[in-house]
């Protein structure tokens, strides 16, 4: 057996459409200097120095408690119940190599142990760093390998094993560790800068160094949208974006070489022709899904990355269609696809038509009411927004609109900001008709708003309704936008 130990590294998405996979891979625990996480706290800090300075002479805890000036039920606690566990102390209460390590890191900083990950399929390290983690004890289901998701209802998941596993661990040098640390940092900034709950983000290290404890062999939990029809869609398990592409590419290495998870992958799309290899198997489904999107929408394939997320809101449609009584996670994955599908379309136009002008924005020292006085003004200068609709436009970070235009980051309601300052630049712009269409501009930024709640795991219950509306306001757009 490969690990027995199974990591969660954040909440179970609201995915109505969803597989759950254990995904093996071996752990190595890192240090970092980080203001979040598990911290070196004053305590800690001051008792290994004073371990560490007395070098062989024993120390017993009621001698570090008179010597502190602290109580000596305290002082064992910490020894016993934090230092000892975590190999900064051997049994006899002398430090350790790992012990003198961590103080030696960064005597003036706080310092926080964490994971990085090398997948143990492909040998490919994970592009993330676990500031926490939170082990998951499996239930018994029919001798298979589930987990409860819900203590409430009781709702377990049954998750796809994966077994085949490399045969040991490659060692991560100081190159790799910045690599993953880099990587890590940018994928914070970008969720920071997109994300309303910024709070729960752990801020990233810039120093870090690894630890001389040995891999573990574990799995982590991994999400997969499957309602493309015909593909995976790898969820982020850190919850810094919504789509895990570094994922997605693990996965499909590892399906090249596993005919075991290739099977499973054709058989969750209840699709298989024994005569065709398993990409032509892949090849076909996307072949099919493309054509039935082009059907409703023959201009479709003219934007860039627009086939796939319709092809996913044209099945949740006839599921609502189908159902009279959906469940409030089909409702709310509607939602998300309706923004996402607007999303890609905006993406694509700013990439056709972008704001060449970026100086004319205000400059980042301004408050932010400045900086909303001055956007005020180029809206009223590049468009015929009413006043009550440029208050609508600016319901944005300032900052936002910024990142938007140069590409680096971009939410929904930034992305439609930076069109309309853009608008001025072109004499004939292909988004000019929401300005006019006062209906479908105020239903656009509604559905703006209510993607904001639906995405960000709030408890608000869509209705079937809500949903359906939703959809005839993207067929409104789309019909407006896919101008043959």
């Amino acid at each position: 057996m490969f690990a027995n130990t199974y990591y969660r590294m954040s909440e179970f998405p609201r995915v109505k459409h969803s597989q759950l996979f254990a995904w093996p891979v071996y752990s190595k625990e890192v240090y970092l200097s980080s203001p979040k996480g598990r911290m070196l706290n004053l305590f800690e800090k001051t008792i290994l120095e004073l371990i560490k300075v007395t070098g062989s002479r024993s120390l017993t805890s009621t001698q570090i408690a008179e010597w502190l000036g602290l109580e000596e039920d305290m002082v064992l606690y910490i020894l016993t119940a934090t230092m000892q566990p975590n190999g900064w102390l051997d049994k006899n209460f002398k430090i350790t190599s790992e012990g003198i390590k961590l103080l030696e890191s960064n005597e003036d900083a706080d310092i926080t142990s964490a994971l990085i990950f090398q997948c143990a399929v492909t040998g490919k390290w994970l592009p993330r760093v676990a500031y926490e983690s939170n082990e998951l004890e499996p239930v018994g289901l029919n001798n298979k390998l589930a987990f409860k998701l819900d203590r409430a209802s009781g709702r377990t998941e049954q998750a796809y094993q994966v077994r085949r596993y490399i045969n040991a661990p490659n060692e991560a040098d100081e190159f790799i560790l910045n690599d993953i640390i880099k990587k890590d940092s940018d994928a914070r900034w970008v969720a920071f800068n997109v994300m309303d709950d910024v709070d729960s983000l752990a801020k990233s290290s810039d120093r870090a160094i690894l630890s001389s404890k040995a891999s573990s062999s574990d799995y982590i939990l991994v999400w997969a949208d499957r309602s493309s029809g015909y593909k995976f869609d790898f969820i982020d398990p850190f919850s810094l974006s919504d789509k895990a592409s570094w994922m997605h590419d693990l996965f499909e290495q590892a399906s090249k070489a596993l005919p075991d998870l290739q099977k499973f992958v054709l058989s969750r799309f209840n699709h298989e022709d024994e005569e065709l290899t398993y990409t032509e198997n892949l090849q076909l489904m996307q072949e099919k899904a493309r054509l039935e999107v082009l059907i409703q929408y023959p201009s479709a394939h003219s934007i860039n990355g627009l086939i796939e997320p319709l092809f996913e809101l044209l099945n949740d449609k006839e599921k609502l269609l189908c159902n009279k009584n959906s469940e409030f996670s089909l409702n709310r994955s509607v939602i998300n696809s309706c923004g996402s599908i607007v999303e890609v379309i905006c993406k694509n136009i700013l990439v056709e038509k972008p704001l060449k002008r970026v100086e004319v924005l205000p400059t980042p020292n301004l408050s932010n009411d400045k900086k909303k006085r001055e956007l005020t003004l180029l809206l009223k200068t590049a468009t015929t927004l009413t006043n009550t609709q440029i208050q609508t436009v600016l319901k944005v970070q300032p900052g936002k609109i910024f990142q938007t235009a140069i590409g680096r980051s971009s939410t929904m309601r930034s992305l439609l900001a930076t069109i309309f300052i853009s608008m001025q630049e072109y004499s004939h712009h292909p988004m000019s008709f929401l300005i006019s269409d006062v209906l479908l501009f105020d239903e656009v930024y509604s559905l703006s708003f209510d993607r904001d709640e639906a995405s960000h795991g709030n408890n608000t219950k869509y209705t079937r309704e809500q949903a359906l509306h939703y959809i005839n306001i993207v067929d409104k757009f789309l019909k407006k936008i896919l101008v043959d």
